[in-house]
């Protein structure tokens, strides 16, 4: 028996199941540019949530910083690694009112789920090149 705050939080997460790879990708980017820990964790694998959950709870569901922001999201390259997996480079940029701080760039991997009945994107790795002024979110691998 769920509670209304659970049968609410549930529906969240159906509403939000991306039906093509890009869309789950651009979903993460909208939580990424809304600060929305909630969003992000939307897009990712059951693994992948599994493994950052503590940390989105422990931010509160928020992430990022308010400055320096990312920016300017842009698709750069597109893999079809096979019928159920892509990966996307995603390059953007870092600024604040007071200056530019350079820019970064993702490599997001998409996995289609194989479930009967229950096809949806997801992602299931986020691996990205440190950059001292960026605030990562909590399911990112990030590289030295």
């Amino acid at each position: 028996q769920l509670t209304p705050l659970e049968s609410q939080l549930m529906s969240f997460m159906t509403g939000l199941m991306a039906t093509e790879p890009k869309q789950a990708v651009e979903m993460w980017i909208l939580g990424v540019n809304n600060r929305s820990g909630s969003v992000q964790y939307a897009m990712l694998s059951p693994s992948l949530r599994k493994q950052s959950r503590s940390k989105f709870e422990e931010t509160r569901w928020i992430t990022g910083q308010s400055s320096p922001s990312v920016s300017n999201f842009r698709f750069t390259e597109v893999e079809k690694l096979s019928e159920s997996k892509i990966r996307y480079t995603v390059e953007y940029d870092l600024w604040a009112s007071y200056g530019d701080f350079g820019g970064g760039e993702k490599i997001i991997i998409v996995e289609k789920n194989l479930e009967p009945f229950k096809e949806y994107w997801f992602i299931s790795s986020i691996t990205t090149k440190y950059n001292q002024w960026e605030a990562f979110t909590p399911a990112e691998t990030v590289l030295k």
